[in-house]
């Protein structure tokens, strides 16, 4: 019988139809599971100094498989909400004696969170993850705002993220959050070596690819390399996160898309900002009137001070005082700032 879920595997490794898969065969298995604490990152990897490779959720294993058998000068982590699938997994690396691959049964935002050391990783593989497209589940996707300062975090800078879907609706937003974030940049060079798929190199084969192939369905690549935006002036980097908090950079735009006398709105997620040109610099506010709720996007800019379209209350662009009605709530700020011609906004942690 496979073991319970430990408590910090992903809800989505109870689910029952993911418990339909055979029980391990080998002995001493190449498999660990994360109970209420983080693993430590020496039992994982031991004093193994080949570059290492990580896939997120492996599934039955098809790609690791492959990878580890014809990369045997590159070590591979794969990580499995599931801890039926992950044994399943284990079994078959350790049926072909390769020692070079190891499963983690964890939820994968945690192990990058306080698991991974940082610039630890060479290479993430995420392929065909799971679009929960029912909006009461979509929390439960991988690709959301944090998860690029992670990734990042425990990437070497230049490090590649390839990603496969053929959900055509999930693989845009996770074009967005990716095209929208500092940590990472689209590499379309490296698209075009790696074409439909190198097998055990870039995007394949999965059982989910073979399957889709055969169907004649559409399946969705991209290449991103990290930027080491995250690690930029970090110091023990040995150590993995102290917490989840990441530093919530996000691309809002290029500074010549923003008008002269205006804003340009953008949505992140909930929330909805605006970027305004306010004398020789910039300033973002969220996109609400304290006022009536109006957009203050839509308004204009005058002497450093926004002004509502509605009711033309009056809010300094720098730190969303109301001038209109002083004392009243305040335009909510957020911190901003250029790199080159492209305008970053801080998010929420």
């Amino acid at each position: 019988m496979p073991r319970p879920a430990p408590k910090r595997v992903h809800p989505s490794g109870r689910l029952t139809f993911r418990r339909n898969v055979r029980a391990p065969k080998a002995d001493d298995l190449p498999y660990l599971h994360a109970d209420d604490a983080a693993l430590p990152w020496t039992s994982i990897v031991g004093d193994d100094t080949r570059p290492i490779e990580v896939e997120i959720g492996c599934g039955k294993g098809a790609f690791l498989l492959e990878a580890a058998a014809n990369n045997p000068d590159r070590f591979f982590i794969g990580i499995e909400a599931s801890p039926p699938y992950a044994e399943y997994c284990a079994d078959r690396i350790a049926r072909h004696g390769l020692d070079n691959a190891v499963l983690i049964a964890d939820d994968a935002r945690l192990f990058f969170a306080d698991t991974v050391p940082r610039a630890a990783i060479s290479r993430l593989h995420v392929y065909y993850p799971d679009p929960w497209p029912k909006r009461r589940h979509r929390k439960r996707r991988l690709f959301d705002l944090e998860f690029p300062g992670l990734a990042d975090r425990a990437m070497q800078a230049g490090g590649e993220l390839l990603v496969a879907s053929d959900n055509t609706r999930y693989f845009g937003e996770i074009l967005a959050v990716l095209g929208a974030s500092a940590h990472f940049r689209r590499d379309d060079a490296l698209e075009a070596r790696y074409g439909d798929e190198v097998p055990g190199v870039a995007f394949g084969p999965t059982n989910f690819s073979k399957k889709y192939e055969a169907e004649g369905r559409c399946r969705h690549r991209a290449v991103f390399t990290s930027t080491g935006l995250a690690n930029r002036g970090a110091s023990g980097l040995d150590g993995p996160m102290t917490s989840r908090a990441t530093e919530n950079w996000v691309r809002f735009c290029a500074t010549g898309e923003i008008p002269d006398r205006g804003g340009l709105a953008r949505r992140f997620g909930e929330l909805e900002l605006a970027v305004f040109r306010a004398g020789d610099g910039f300033r973002c506010l969220e996109d609400v009137c304290p006022h009536r709720g109006a957009a203050l996007s839509d308004g204009l800019v005058v002497d450093g001070e926004v002004i509502c379209p509605w009711h033309g209350w009056r809010y300094l662009a720098h730190n969303g005082e109301c001038t209109t009605l002083p004392g009243s709530m305040s335009a909510r700020t957020f911190e901003l700032r250029i790199d080159g011609d492209d305008v970053f906004v801080r998010l929420p942690g």
